[in-house]
């Protein structure tokens, strides 16, 4: 299973489903739950969790099954191997519970986004930015609100958004 986030939901996601012919269940986390339950500001990750809900393997940011070291390790995790364990960069990672009253503000424009009024639901967005600027998450959003062309023509613009990033 895969989980994407995005605030402007399903209808986002889905032509790159069908473009990658997906057989396996993706779910949209346009509230971004995942991401102070896990304590992540960036995005995209991967989280192996066992049977029983043990996280096994987690790597925070540029985790892209296309790369071949990503591939190595989802095969390892097929295989039953044991997986090497490396930590993320601390930067990528927030300590789970200090992301409430971002996130906050993050659902609460949501809600006004989805009722039509994006100017509203854009600042609520930027405030929340303010008090966690570096989480990547939200500001993917925001980018991808100003920004569709970088984001919902094809392929996902990264090097514009690395650009953004500095």
């Amino acid at each position: 299973m895969t989980v994407s986030m995005d605030a402007q939901g399903p209808e986002k996601i889905l032509p790159y489903v069908d473009i990658e012919n997906s057989s396996y269940q993706i779910l949209i986390d346009q509230e971004n739950r995942l991401g102070p339950l896990l304590g992540f500001r960036a995005i995209p990750n991967g989280f192996l969790i066992d049977e029983i809900g043990i996280v096994k393997y987690k790597q925070l940011g540029n985790f892209d099954v296309r790369n071949p070291e990503t591939l190595a390790i989802l095969q390892q995790w097929i295989d039953g191997t044991k997986l090497s364990y490396t930590p993320n960069k601390p930067s990528l990672e927030v300590p789970i519970g200090d992301a409430t009253e971002t996130n906050a503000l993050f659902v609460k424009g949501l809600s006004i986004y989805k009722s039509g009024d994006v100017d509203t639901a854009m600042a609520l967005w930027r405030k929340s930015l303010s008090l966690d600027p570096t989480n990547y998450i939200i500001r993917k959003q925001i980018w991808a609100i100003e920004n569709p062309e970088r984001f919902y023509n094809g392929d996902i613009d990264y090097d514009w958004q690395s650009k953004q990033a500095t």
